[in-house]
């Protein structure tokens, strides 16, 4: 498994027509091949200067043959390194962007949910029962778009190096029976049992409450939305070597082999969302995985397709001192 995802990973670093799909770029304007270009270069220019300098006594031949290598060298390096600037001018950009348009998103989205309370509390008793049913429908949709803004907001945060964590001292056992606890709803009407497994005693952490809750949501909503039918999640809680494990095991459709190096990137969405007509933006696995490891813990996944997914994390636990 191991060597697989090694070699997965040699692959994608040379596959240069998927980087210059993934940069927006051309092929030969990929960091990758100017670096495969410029050793190209190097071997050819040392194997020159060697032939010329073994062929020819001329100082000045030899010197004109390293200027032309040197300018050579100079050329490629100065399109890496303008080839990286515009990819990061384009990266800030498009992080600015995304910040600033979510950011002016919230106040029509806080004013759409206030006429909506207004709404139910003044007028709720004379709207009938189709009206009612739009009204929800509009709450729902209010509410997912509330969502995808704090996603949004969250993403460029992480982009930027700005994600803020509140740290405080906190069970994580009673974290998570209550985050499983919030789901039960959708677990029903997805026909999904939710199951769970804690440690004995308490498990302390510090972490950032609600981002951490954030994550597990996210991992746990995905498990019950990728079970096509009947199916069962499992959460499980263990303790050691001064970390607290989180598993979340489901029954459900697995990610395809092809697609579990991607599972973790922005807007990313496997096929098998697609197929199943899931809902979801794609950032909520790379919202968790980055909360995860900014709070000092790891991420990581198990998948097969047809039979299921296990998503770990780990979190560095409070140590207590022995008098």
């Amino acid at each position: 498994m191991k060597f697989q995802k090694i070699k997965q990973r040699i692959f994608d670093e040379f596959n240069l027509v998927k980087q210059a799909d993934e940069l927006g770029i051309k092929v030969w304007q990929t960091p990758s091949f100017l670096f495969i270009a410029m050793g190209v270069v190097i071997i050819a220019a040392m194997g020159g200067v060697y032939i010329v300098s073994a062929n020819y006594n001329s100082p000045e031949i030899l010197a004109l043959s390293e200027l032309a290598v040197t300018g050579l060298l100079f050329t490629i390096g100065s399109l890496i390194i303008k080839t990286v600037e515009e990819i990061a001018k384009a990266n800030k950009m498009k992080t600015e962007f995304v910040s600033v348009a979510s950011h002016q998103l919230k106040t029509p989205i806080a004013e759409i949910n206030w006429e909506i309370e207004l709404l139910q509390s003044k007028f709720s008793e004379g709207l009938d029962a189709k009206q009612s049913e739009i009204i929800n429908e509009i709450i729902r949709s209010s509410e997912k778009m509330g969502r995808l803004v704090n996603d949004l907001l969250d993403v460029a945060r992480i982009d930027q190096g700005q994600l803020a964590l509140n740290k405080e001292k906190i069970d994580i056992c009673a974290l998570v029976k209550e985050a499983v606890e919030a789901q039960q709803v959708i677990a029903k009407a997805f026909n999904v049992e939710l199951r769970e497994s804690y440690p004995i005693r308490p498990v302390e952490i510090i972490i950032d409450r609600r981002r951490i809750l954030v994550a597990f949501d996210n991992l746990v909503s995905n498990a019950i939305k990728y079970i096509d039918g009947h199916g069962v999640v499992e959460i499980f809680l263990e303790e050691k070597d001064g970390m607290v494990q989180v598993c979340v095991r489901d029954s459900g459709v697995g990610i395809p082999r092809s697609e579990q190096a991607k599972i973790a990137q922005k807007f990313f969405r496997s096929n098998n969302s697609i197929k199943n007509k899931t809902d979801g933006t794609g950032l909520g696995l790379y919202i968790a995985k980055n909360i995860v490891e900014q709070s000092g813990g790891s991420f990581w996944f198990k998948s097969e397709e047809g039979v299921g997914s296990e998503f770990y994390f780990t979190l560095p636990t409070v140590q207590t001192k022995k008098a």
